[in-house]
């Protein structure tokens, strides 16, 4: 039987192997074997043996010559300044007042030192070459020629670990299979260090930046859709439930509701004045005397160290009558942003059953799509901020731009379009209900609920091309 090497290094990754029985599947036609850092092994592996696969350990070992190259790296392969995700995140780095100097005048260095690079002859080829040196790992080519994987799967491959993972690979002459793992990570992340020899998708818009951004020709390229998606299908047809759980949050079942899903202040700081704001126009019936509100804050929002601390205090006094919390599952987190089933089919639930659902940006949006939910965007500020940490940028990051193009959703720029936005999809629920579905369509190939076993076809037929080689 032909082995597999699945590499779970973040949250998003564990859901979508461990919450729709990928993994179980995949055993059916492979060995599969899945390596995680250490903190997390004891944390998965009683789910990842009942799917019928083993569990291994590997830690990524960055030293701050690591930490270095990676900085350097952003500025190598690309002019960041014609990226705005990239070159917010180097504005942050440069001028924000959380990073010391001694922190702050390294990025200014590599900035320029890897334009020179770029431009001098021969530079980038010495300088990829020396960083997939630095990538090579002992550690990580001594688990593969143990486990003696056909194919190894990569989600995040800008993740330290499966960058190491997949260098050793790539010596050893395994296959490297990557399923990118959201939306935004062709175009947000930075250059790969480390290219696949197959890439699985989520859809169209993944396929034309992997063509455009690395030459990626289609034979290489599998449409498979987004695998947690699965769970809001099965939502959406009734076979996955949680009774009466508005109930639970202390509204009334038998009532609409408006659903905001919070992003971290880093991205839109002003998110908790907006949010404080709709929570009083719900209480003095400005849209409708039944209508409620349900806030689920992101995780990072509960977490002080990943956020402004007085929003803390400011959630903590938003419930009322009309007003409800949902609190993400936050104890975790041996991997970041992971999210347990339970929570997981309960948001799904609360999107599914929400009159509109609200964020300033984040994935959230095309799951709200993908349940057919209207969709308002809350990317905008209630006082001045350099773009470098206004929520308005968000609206030039390459991957919601193309989303927005798709006219599924209505973009606000202040709180009376805001609640104008909100009034028109009360008014006509159906409002750009064919683009919503056109831009499911785009960035998620099919909204039919069988991305895992997309998933497990096309590995299948990886396997079976691997083995004929």
């Amino acid at each position: 039987m032909q082995k597999i090497v699945y590499i779970i290094s973040h949250g998003h990754t564990a859901r979508g192997a461990l919450q729709t029985g990928l993994l179980g599947q995949l055993s059916k036609v492979a060995d599969v074997h899945v390596v995680a850092k250490p903190d997390a092994v004891e944390a998965l592996s009683a789910t990842v043996e009942k799917e019928g696969a083993s569990i291994h350990a590997f830690e990524s070992k960055i030293d701050r010559g690591d930490e270095h190259r990676g900085i350097l790296r952003s500025h190598v392969h690309q002019n960041i300044r014609k990226n705005p995700a990239l070159w917010e995140k180097h504005l942050w780095r440069t001028r924000s007042n959380k990073n010391s100097l001694k922190r702050r005048l390294p990025n200014h260095l590599y900035y320029y030192l890897g334009a020179f690079i770029r431009v001098l002859p021969g530079g980038r080829k010495a300088f990829t070459k020396m960083e997939a040196n630095g990538y090579f790992k002992p550690d990580a080519a001594r688990i593969l020629e143990e486990i003696r994987p056909d194919v190894i799967i990569s989600t995040r491959p800008v993740d330290e670990m499966e960058i190491c993972l997949l260098e050793a690979a790539r010596r050893l002459g395994i296959h490297r299979s990557i399923y990118i793992l959201s939306w935004d990570n062709i175009t947000s992340k930075g250059v790969f260090p480390v290219l696949g020899d197959s890439y699985l998708t989520w859809g169209p818009v993944m396929n034309e930046e992997l063509k455009e951004y690395y030459n990626v020709p289609g034979s290489e390229i599998f449409n498979t859709g987004v695998t947690h998606f699965d769970i809001h299908a099965r939502v959406r047809e009734g076979e996955l439930k949680v009774p009466a759980l508005v109930e639970q949050l202390g509204l009334d079942n038998q009532k609409p509701y408006l659903f905001f899903t919070m992003s971290a202040s880093y991205f839109a700081p002003n998110e908790i004045d907006i949010v404080e704001w709709l929570a009083r126009e719900v209480e003095n019936n400005t849209f409708g005397e039944e209508m409620q509100l349900i806030v689920r804050p992101h995780m990072a929002n509960l977490m002080a160290s990943r956020s402004d601390q007085s929003w803390l205090g400011r959630l903590e006094k938003l419930p009322s009558k009309r007003v409800a919390l949902d609190l993400p599952g936050a104890e975790n987190s041996l991997l970041t942003w992971y999210m347990k089933h339970n929570d997981m089919i309960k948001l799904s639930s609360l999107i599914n059953g929400a009159s509109v659902c609200l964020n300033s940006g984040s994935t959230i949006a095309i799951e709200a799509a993908y349940l057919n939910r209207p969709v308002v965007l809350t990317a905008f500020d209630l006082e001045d901020f350099p773009k470098w940490k206004s929520a308005r940028r968000l609206l030039e990051y390459i991957h919601l731009t193309k989303f927005v193009s798709f006219g599924g959703c209505s973009v606000t720029t202040n709180l009376q379009t805001l609640k104008e936005a909100i009034e028109n999809y009360l008014q006509n629920p159906q409002l750009h209900e064919a683009e919503r579905q056109k831009a499911v369509e785009m960035e998620c190939y099919k909204n039919d609920g069988h991305a895992t076993q997309r998933f497990v076809e096309n590995i299948t037929t990886i396997l079976k091309r691997v083995e004929n080689q």
